[in-house]
């Protein structure tokens, strides 16, 4: 074990969490920042809706590029330093970007390559993040410390930084990707403070070129999760569950103006109210797992985000549909705590990073899908019609998980 300066895990993994939760705090505050001011940014700037397309594009690419790649290096070295590394290239994007902003050459394909390189540093830090945190938390207590960390991440992101980036965007152009850059910073130095094991590297190969090590370890990772049941099943849930997510949000907008007959900026408002309902499940999803159990955790939270669909299709009230989007929030917050702490307890510390690659290539690789899928529901039946359909897609799958979830002991 690594001995230095700074916080031992060794010595009290409870102080190592905490510098985890305060570092992904910080970083996600910027990334909320960041989400809300590179839209602006990009209309300003190239203001053409194909091209602003392509730049938001660039941020998720990554993650069907490198995904699988970078949870099988995630598995080779040690993880905290990557995760260190993915800040600061991050932060480094961001300086370079204002620097081309203020000199007035940030167009088109500059603000792509700042876009995809952010979207790396993200794939990277994630895949190490997923698969660092068991080494410095108890078992017995990850649900707790997940909990807070996606409680955390979604104030900052969701609510404080989206707010936040429009606000600091409105007072000067530089000022949002600044601010982000110092985020990373102060996250890099956080986890800098943490000192303890490194990763458990996968198994020394000496032969074949390393191309072809890469290919085995890659591999490795894709057949152990398709190979286990319970694996499969969240994997596959967490997929379905972000393509009627994200295909709600896209018609969200629609709703909100032409049923609800509200102006755009209650929009904002009412997308809040989800991000809210987030936070407030982030905090009690380690109470509902220890109390309920995992599993009928995992099919109530599954069972809300359907009925929150249906809530959302079956009025015309503001107040209800704020409601029922905040409970779906809520519901997603829960299922991924409680799914993200199982999959982490389960899974051998050499093969987490690339177990975070496939499901992450899977759960986020299924969100174009669902976007495309709602939006043509949406043109068909009405943005009521999407939210109904998603509600009954879930509700469908709950009875279809819940055989595998109960007869897998290590679901609890």
């Amino acid at each position: 074990m690594e001995r230095s300066t700074g916080v031992d895990v060794a010595a009290g993994g409870g102080t190592a969490a905490r510098w985890l939760v305060g570092a992904a705090g910080v970083s996600a505050l910027g990334d909320g920042i960041r989400f809300a001011a590179l839209p602006l940014l990009a209309t300003v700037l190239l203001r053409d809706g194909f091209q602003v397309a392509v730049v938001t594009a660039a941020t998720t690419l990554p993650w069907l590029l490198f995904g699988l790649p970078a949870g099988a290096y995630a598995d080779r070295v040690d993880r905290r330093r990557l995760m260190v590394r993915a800040d600061l290239l991050r932060a480094g994007t961001l300086v370079a970007a204002i620097g081309l902003l203020a000199a007035g050459w940030l167009t088109l394909w500059p603000l792509v390559a700042v876009a995809f390189l952010l979207g790396v540093g993200e794939v990277l830090f994630d895949c190490a993040a997923f698969a660092f945190l068991p080494s410095v938390v108890r078992p017995e207590r990850l649900e707790t410390v997940n909990s807070r960390l996606f409680a955390v991440q979604t104030l900052c992101r969701d609510l404080l930084g989206h707010v936040l980036g429009g606000v600091l965007f409105a007072a000067h152009r530089l000022v949002p990707f600044a601010v982000d850059a110092v985020s990373f910073l102060l996250s890099a130095a956080l986890l800098a403070n943490i000192r303890g094991p490194a990763a458990a590297p996968a198994a020394p190969a000496t032969d074949g070129h390393a191309g072809v090590r890469l290919w085995r370890d890659i591999r490795d990772g894709v057949a152990y999760v398709a190979g286990d049941p319970l694996l499969r099943v969240l994997t596959v849930t967490a997929g379905l569950i972000n393509a009627v997510y994200l295909g709600q949000i896209a018609v969200f907008v629609i709703l909100v103006r032409e049923v609800l007959g509200l102006p755009s900026a209650a929009y904002g408002l009412l997308v809040s109210a989800g991000a809210l309902g987030g936070v407030l499940g982030g905090a009690v999803a380690a109470a509902v797992a220890r109390s309920a159990g995992r599993v009928p955790a995992l099919l109530g939270s599954l069972a809300l985000i359907g009925a929150a669909g249906l809530g959302v299709a079956a009025t015309a009230s503001t107040a209800v549909v704020a409601v029922a989007w905040a409970a779906g929030g809520a519901g997603i917050m829960v299922w991924n705590v409680v799914a993200v702490s199982l999959r982490q307890s389960i899974i051998p510390d050499r093969l987490r990073g690339r177990a975070t690659g496939v499901y992450r290539l899977v759960a986020w690789g299924m969100m174009p899908f669902g976007a495309l899928a709602f939006g043509w529901v949406s043109d068909t039946a009405g943005p009521r019609g999407a939210f109904a359909a998603g509600g009954v897609v879930l509700l469908a799958l709950c009875p279809l998980v819940a055989p595998a979830l109960r007869r897998d002991g290590r679901a609890g």
